[in-house]
């Protein structure tokens, strides 16, 4: 270049005009300061000579600057040679001015960086426009598609599947429906179903207390009826025993249990007994056919506390024990069961009518048993009955 020409050359002048350099050195730094800062108003060349010379707004400057790069870069290096071209004639002219040449040698290095970021510029510009072009044809391919109905069968296709979607989402909504139908059907079937379990419920419950009422009216009548044998049997028999011991004589076995087996007196009292002349008053109760768990497979026995003269001066609840014997006669083996009272039990608190609640073995003697021995001979049965204070009873002499 013209400028390295100049430093290449030998001062002739050893003077230097100070005013010239002054010049130079401040007009081309207020030039880069311009292209650098980029501000507002004329083209920043317009002093190297760019035809717009007018204040620009913004967005024209950018525009103008984007669009002149080419013409900018021209002048740049014009006004580059007539500086080269004003430095050589003023050292031919100063002698002197080559002592200074020092100021001067970074000037090459400032060009050829400009021109280097020119030319990136423009290599850059040059790539932008390369991926504009491409974008700007790759819109107008899609346009041009979009135009001539490529992607209608892709939209035909999803409508259908949307309608056949619609189509089964209706489907679905009507079984729905159906089924809620159903379920609100079942839901009133189920609910009179209740309504009529919950009647049945009622109604047997009600038939349970008519019945437990008959039950027990059943048993206060045979109790009284059972009294009156008693009272029968008392008249008609010994006197009773003051020894708290029952030997007790069953005639008419046969007769006795068919009775009980077809239900028209089920159980019969034994003739009464006391445990002293003034003591407790007693008596057993036998069901020939069994009560309770024991109903037609055994003979069930209980023992009686009836109420007495002399109640008020005995001690309650009655807290003996109570000893059960069925006589083999034929001495070989004797049906023995024993139990002491439960006091918590109202069958030994003291009565408050003729004779407390029966308390004993609903399964005293099996019926199966009964026939294996002379438990009953000429058609006769003989029972004993112990109430005892001792704990270890022992029957002696049978």
């Amino acid at each position: 270049m013209a400028v390295s020409q100049v430093w290449s050359g030998e001062a002739t002048n050893s003077s230097c005009a100070c005013d010239g350099e002054e010049f130079y050195l401040l007009e081309l730094a207020e030039l880069q300061d311009q292209v650098a800062v980029g501000v507002q108003g004329v083209c920043p060349f317009a002093k190297i000579g760019c035809s717009k010379a007018e204040v620009l707004r913004h967005n024209e400057r950018i525009e103008h600057l984007k669009k002149a790069k080419s013409y900018h870069t021209m002048l740049i290096l014009h006004f580059a040679l007539h500086l080269g071209e004003q430095m050589n004639s003023l050292l031919t002219n100063e002698p002197s001015m080559m002592s200074r040449l020092c100021i001067f040698r970074n000037y090459d290095d400032i060009v050829s960086d400009i021109l280097s970021q020119v030319r990136a510029n423009i290599a850059a510009n040059r790539h932008l426009q390369k991926e504009l072009q491409q974008h700007s044809e790759r819109i107008t391919s899609l346009e041009r598609r979009v135009s001539t109905g490529i992607f209608s069968e892709a939209i035909t296709s999803a409508d259908s599947a949307c309608r056949v979607t619609n189509e089964q989402v209706a489907n679905l909504e009507k079984t729905t429906a159906k089924h809620e139908l159903i379920l609100e059907e079942r839901s009133r079937t189920m609910k009179q179903a209740n309504r009529d379990m919950g009647n049945a419920r009622r109604l047997l419950d009600t038939i349970q207390d008519t019945t437990r009422r008959l039950e027990r009216r059943i048993d206060s009548i045979e109790h009284t009826l059972a009294l009156r044998n008693v009272a029968q049997v008392m008249r008609q028999r010994l006197p009773p025993s003051y020894d708290g011991h029952l030997v007790w004589k069953i005639t008419k076995f046969s007769w006795l249990r068919n009775e009980a087996v077809n239900g028209q007196q089920r159980s019969f009292l034994s003739p009464c007994f006391f445990t002293s002349p003034c003591g407790y008053k007693m008596c057993a109760r036998i069901y020939l056919n069994g009560d309770g768990m024991g109903r037609g497979t055994h003979i069930s026995l209980f023992f009686v506390v009836m109420r007495g003269q002399y109640d008020a001066i005995l001690r309650w609840p009655f807290r003996q024990k109570v000893t059960f014997l069925l006589l083999d006669q034929d001495n070989v083996e004797h049906v023995i069961d024993e139990f002491r009272p439960d006091p918590n039990s109202p069958s030994f608190q003291r009565p408050r009518r003729e004779a407390n609640i029966a308390s004993g073995f609903p399964l005293f003697c099996s019926l199966t048993q009964l026939s294996r021995r002379a438990y009953v001979h000429e058609d006769t049965m003989f029972l004993r009955v112990f109430v005892s204070d001792l704990e270890d009873f022992v029957v002696q002499g049978l």
